[in-house]
């Protein structure tokens, strides 16, 4: 008796998803990464809108470790933002031969700081970084900065130095030269902003030139930063 044996069908279609199963797939994916996107998104925004509502200034979210500059202060000794760890620290650019904008700023963080509660003054510093360092010597900052309030700080350094401190923060400023002039006789043009860094060193606000106006809350914002807020 003989037996057949049935030879394996040859050239099997391979097995394949239909186009329009893997079109709703891909379609079901872009959704879902949409929706996570948003979800981020909205979760960011709540939450700088939670910060941003109880200051004044501009709040940054998150507010990251500040960058450590490392300058030169008055006295020509070595500095470097992390000393002034455990205080808020408060601070501009400028130079001492600004017309306007400079001795307007640091007479109004004067008034700020003198409005200060005692017991927070010691807890807060004010600092005053050139962006101006071929005249800004550390003792011509020390008879400028310090005539607003005896406890301001001018801080100098070189080009790269002051070049990259500024660079970390933001603020922009160029050196002008009248045609034909003395290159020793320029001005420069800068930004006009203020930044306040927490006790546990970070970049918590931000303040244009305007909002320094306001005293009251200006020390609002400092003393909820030194309450830990």
């Amino acid at each position: 008796m003989s037996e057949t044996v049935s030879e394996p069908e040859q050239n099997l279609a391979p097995i394949s998803s239909p186009p329009a199963l893997v079109r709703r797939m891909f379609v079901a994916a872009i959704a879902l990464i949409l929706a996570l996107l948003v979800s981020f998104l909205f979760t960011r925004y709540a939450a700088y809108r939670t910060v941003q509502e109880n200051f004044y200034g501009q709040a940054l979210v998150p507010a990251n470790p500040a960058f450590d500059f490392h300058l030169v202060d008055q006295d020509g000794k070595p500095f470097h933002l992390g000393q002034m760890r455990g205080k808020a620290v408060l601070f501009s650019f400028g130079f001492t031969h600004c017309p306007n904008v400079c001795p307007t700023t640091l007479s109004d963080l004067a008034k700020i700081y003198e409005a200060l509660p005692d017991r927070d003054r010691e807890k807060v510093q004010v600092l005053f970084i050139t962006i101006d360092p071929h005249r800004d010597k550390p003792e011509t900052m020390k008879n400028y900065v310090p005539y607003f309030n005896s406890s301001f700080l001018g801080l100098t350094g070189t080009d790269d130095q002051i070049a990259e401190t500024a660079k970390a923060y933001g603020a922009y400023y160029e050196i002008v030269h009248d045609s034909g002039a003395d290159p020793n006789v320029y001005t420069v043009n800068h930004s006009a902003l203020i930044y306040l860094i927490s006790p546990d060193g970070r970049w918590k606000l931000l303040y244009n030139f305007d909002q320094l106006s306001n005293s009251k809350k200006m020390v609002q914002d400092i003393e909820q930063v030194l309450a830990g807020a």
